[in-house]
């Protein structure tokens, strides 16, 4: 690891600091020791989709070192962060010394893909409502809890977890508001209460069930 330590440093960022553009040569990538990043691209109109939430324990832009090229997002703190920023030459260098090093990281990369292909799903199978089920979900299973109930606290403020979710932040506005007046969860800003965690687990086997079932004509 000496390789590493040699081509790595600690970089800090404040609240809204960039640290690289979408389009940027790459430099190496990045391991989140305190806060949080968004990873987000933007279109020709200047529109801008968050695609990803790192946090801490969490890496980026290993994939990229490989082809050596451009950053495809613009990766931004959320919050006041710090990162260890690994050189591409020392992830290059200990690829070709360590084995071991190279299976951690195509598992941490497997991981990010599994995490994407959910997200496609989601967007292609899911309503605005079971996106946002979906992700209360992903996060209560995270934490402590009975059977029923469970504890999540959203990790980034609600118009960025919109565009994760490939929605408008007034329709996650709503969905809350609508899942809390049917008493499946309560809101204290971003604290989220889950009361009924199966018949919320419910909804999303109805999408699923919904969106495999094959047509009637197909039936026989």
């Amino acid at each position: 690891m000496e390789i590493v330590t040699a081509g790595s440093h600690i970089t800090e960022l404040h609240r809204g600091e960039i640290l690289f553009h979408q389009g940027d040569p790459v430099r190496g990538f990045f391991f989140v020791l305190r806060g949080q990043m968004q990873l987000s691209v933007s279109t020709a109109d200047g529109a801008e989709k968050v695609v990803e939430i790192v946090t801490v324990r969490e890496s980026f832009g290993e994939a990229v070192v490989f082809d050596g090229l451009r950053y495809p997002v613009t990766a931004t703190a959320l919050v006041g962060t710090t990162l260890l920023a690994v050189s591409s030459k020392a992830v290059l260098d200990l690829l070709d010394r360590d084995p071991s090093f190279a299976r951690r990281l195509l598992a941490n990369m497997a991981v990010r893909l599994r995490r994407l292909i959910r997200d496609v799903e989601a967007y292609s199978l899911r309503s605005a409502i079971q996106r946002v089920v979906g992700f209360l979900l992903a996060e209560a299973a995270l934490v402590g809890g009975t059977a029923d109930e469970r504890v999540v606290t959203l990790p980034t403020r609600k118009h960025v977890l919109a565009s994760r979710l490939n929605i408008a932040p007034e329709t996650l506005s709503r969905v809350l508001r609508d899942l809390s007046d049917e008493g499946l969860i309560s809101v204290e800003g971003r604290r989220i209460t889950l009361h009924d965690v199966p018949k919320l687990e419910g909804r999303l086997e109805l999408a699923v069930s919904s969106a495999t079932m094959p047509p009637l004509d197909a039936a026989g």
